[in-house]
This record gives structure tokens, sequence and C-alpha cells, in this order.
């Protein structure tokens, strides 16, 4: 019974230890949508934090991005990978050339994952585009992933406001308590 038990302890306890371990490199895993087909998409600043992040990178300077096709049609097709500066158009619309701050030559990536450093002078918002297209040209997807690059996100904004919140209220509580035990020594 007990081996039993110490069985189930360990496999219940053995997911969170491989993640905690960093043996789940897509952590979180984030979908880039490219029509009918699909890639995962992180970023990571690993000389701030090992974080890897979806949408909303931390701070400017040095970043990894990496991209994973598991379909194999996709391994077979030629990537081109760009880094917008998002200035606001409608996807689609985006003045590819003028808005690019970094391209990676069109290659193909048989294995299905690229990985890239790139170094982000300045917080904005930015866009990943993906299209990747068949030799032939008759097959071809697009797919955008928005992110933001040093700039505060609104759950940043909340909690930082929370915590300004509970300082005030904490820092009041004892200013109030102080304050009654001044009066109540002062009347006795």
């Amino acid at each position: 019974m007990r081996s039993a038990l110490a069985a189930l302890a360990l496999f219940a306890a053995a997911p969170g230890a491989a993640l905690a371990a960093g043996w789940h490199y897509y952590d979180p895993e984030c979908p880039i949508s490219l029509g009918g087909k699909s890639m995962k998409f992180v970023a990571m600043q690993p000389k701030r934090n090992i974080d890897r992040v979806c949408d909303a990178l931390g701070d400017v300077g040095s970043t990894v991005i990496a991209l994973d096709a598991p379909d194999p049609e996709l391994r077979e097709m030629l990537w081109d990978i760009r880094v917008l500066r998002d200035s606001g158009r409608p996807d689609g619309e985006e003045n590819i050339e003028a808005d690019t701050v970094f391209k990676l030559p069109p290659e193909k990536y048989r294995n299905g994952m690229v990985n890239f450093d790139y170094s982000f002078a300045a917080a904005d918002k930015y866009i990943l585009l993906v299209r990747v297209k068949s030799d032939d040209g008759a097959r071809e997807y697009v797919g955008r992933h928005h992110f933001t690059v040093g700039l505060l996100d609104n759950a940043d904004l909340y909690a930082y406001a929370g915590f300004g919140l509970f300082v005030a209220a904490v820092g009041g509580g004892f200013a109030y308590v102080k304050l009654r035990k001044r009066k109540s020594a002062a009347s006795a």
C-alpha cells in the first residue's frame, strides 16, 4: 500500500517538477495561427531573467525569440520571418518594408524550429510576421503575433496600483492606532 501511494505521489509531482526544472521549453505555449496551420512562439530575455513570455517582454535589450512548427508540411516550405514595429494599422495593411526592424533571410527550417537573437532598442509595440511559402508559390500561410517590449501591460498596472493601495491602507492603519494611543495616553 505504501509503495502504491509513493508511486502515486511521484506521478502527481513529476509534471510540476519537470516544468519547474525548465524541461518544458514552450511554457507558456503561444500559438501563432497561420490560416489552417499553427506555430508556437516564445520569447525570453536571458540576461534579465529566465521567464518565457508570449506578449509582454519586460524591458528593452537582448531577446531570444523561438518558433516551432510541428507540421511536416511547414518544414518543407520557405520561411520569411520579420519583426515589425506595430504602427497601429490593421493586420494585412502594414507597410512591411518600412515597419521591419529585423528580418531573417528566407530559408527552409527542416527541423521545424528556428530561434534568433534581437536587441530591442526602444520600448514599443511589435509584430512578429511569419510568411511560409511553398517552392512553387502555390501555397502560402501568413501569421502575426503582437507583443510589447518595455511597456507596462494592464496586469502590471493593476498589480502596482493594488500594492500602492495596500501600503497606504497599512500605513494609515498604523497611523490611526498610534494616534489613538497618543490620545488615550494624554487623556489619562
